[in-house]
């Protein structure tokens, strides 16, 4: 039963051009809101979004028929697209400026900005597609900043020259007060010659230097055979500024090459976390349970579900435990969704930590080991696969020394990623004894 203190707005959802298809509309949603959170969601596709041949399920709970689907909450696909921690933050600033206290789910969805939102969806809240500015709300347009990469090297140079404090040069670029938004990771989206770059900066709370510990593990992981995005980064004065390529776009905002979609410019990839594929997942085994029910040659499922268990391998070896399945994901290109690069993977300093996603019902960080070879046994792994795989990855994460001087971690940091790295590692050589 809905109060009368619920509130009901509705968010038309269209789709951006992609590599394998053409922009159009997919649908609408009304959603019935109480305080902040979605009490009840209606969706309907649009009729000419079931005629398209290419049309696919947008998100788990949604599938292809007409007429209205009820749900309980916000479809998965859709809590993907909407602001983060540190988006919401500054969504929040904004409201309150605005007068308003409570941030609603439809406020976090629409109030990012649509050239930075994750995947392929566009959102509007009026029904007419036929202005490109109403895909973007009044507040939303610098939800989350939007960048040149010269503006980071510019306040590089102002650093070094003495000009500002790093932590002034920071906040200038992100066009927010520390001391209102602290407590998530600030990000921004960062444009090099047209193409889309993630910017991750500083928290004021970082108890160590966490952006060049995400460094030196992105670099790890591609060592170690994973699929990982270009990744550097900028010296802001003493601190560093990661930028990774956006694995959910591809060609440049200002291209006019047309691609096979018939369209120019920057396109965008259908994304969806482990977290909404597996319906709200807590175990590597739900995600294997979803690449086995790809749509896919037999030789593919068995790849994916070999770099699933690499991937595991990795952050096990590394100690991190922040793997819970909103940092795992699936692209969807040539009308299939496959596994996407790495991301957001950083050793733990604390080694008690439990593990935020289960590997076959395991938490605790030492059973870790044996856990991954019953993990390699229920993904139909063979020792000999899965031995050559464990042997690469750690290889390339003994190399953190180097790796960890060349992105500029400074020595003083390195006894405690020794601390965070070793222990794990030398657990999973045993294992090849």
């Amino acid at each position: 039963m809905v109060t009368a203190n619920a509130t009901t707005q509705r968010v038309w959802v269209d789709a951006a051009a992609t590599p394998d298809a053409a922009a159009g509309p997919v649908g609408w949603m009304d959603v019935v809101t109480l305080a902040e959170k979605a009490v009840g969601v209606t969706f309907t596709y649009d009729p000419t979004y079931l005629a398209r041949p290419d049309a696919y399920v947008v998100s788990p709970e949604l599938p292809l028929a007409p007429g209205p689907r009820v749900l309980r909450s916000m479809p998965g696909a859709f809590v993907d697209s909407s602001a983060d921690s540190w988006g919401q933050k500054l969504i929040r600033r904004q409201l309150r400026a605005e007068g308003v206290t409570l941030l609603s789910e439809v406020d976090a969805l629409v109030g990012v900005s649509d050239e930075a939102r994750t995947g392929a969806f566009r959102f509007r809240e009026e029904p007419s597609a036929d202005d490109e500015e109403a895909y973007v709300a009044g507040r939303a347009a610098r939800v989350p900043v939007v960048l040149d990469l010269r503006e980071l090297r510019a306040a590089a140079d102002r650093t070094r020259a003495g000009a500002s404090s790093s932590e002034q040069a920071i906040a200038e670029l992100l066009d927010a007060g520390t001391a209102v938004l602290g407590g998530a990771r600030p990000k921004a989206l960062v444009r090099r010659k047209g193409r889309a770059l993630l910017a991750k900066f500083p928290a004021p709370d970082d108890e160590h230097d966490a952006i060049r510990w995400e460094a030196v593990s992105l670099n790890l992981a591609h060592a170690a055979g994973l699929a990982t995005s270009r990744v550097r980064t900028i010296e802001i004065g003493e601190h560093a500024v990661l930028l990774v390529d956006r694995f959910d776009r591809v060609g440049k905002a200002d291209s006019v090459v047309p691609t096979k979609s018939g369209d120019a410019g920057e396109l965008r990839i259908p994304y969806w976390s482990a977290r909404t594929a597996t319906g709200d997942g807590r175990d590597y085994l739900d995600v294997a349970r979803v690449i086995r029910g790809m749509d896919a040659t037999r030789d593919v499922v068995r790849a994916q579900l070999r770099d699933l268990w690499r991937r595991v391998a990795f952050a096990v070896a590394v100690h991190c435990t922040d793997d819970h399945l909103r940092n795992l994901g699936f692209l969807r290109r040539e009308s299939a969704w496959r596994l996407c690069p790495v991301f957001d993977i950083e050793p733990d300093p604390v080694q008690e930590r439990l593990r935020s996603t289960a590997i076959v019902g395991v938490v605790d960080p030492d059973a870790a080991p044996a856990a991954l070879v019953a993990l390699a046994g229920e993904l139909g792994i063979k020792t000999s696969s899965w031995r050559r795989s464990l042997a690469q990855v750690l290889v390339a994460v003994e190399s953190w020394p180097d790796v960890a001087k060349r992105v500029g971690l400074a020595e003083d940091e390195f006894a405690a990623m020794d601390a965070a790295i070793g222990h794990r590692r030398d657990a999973l050589a045993k294992l090849l004894t």
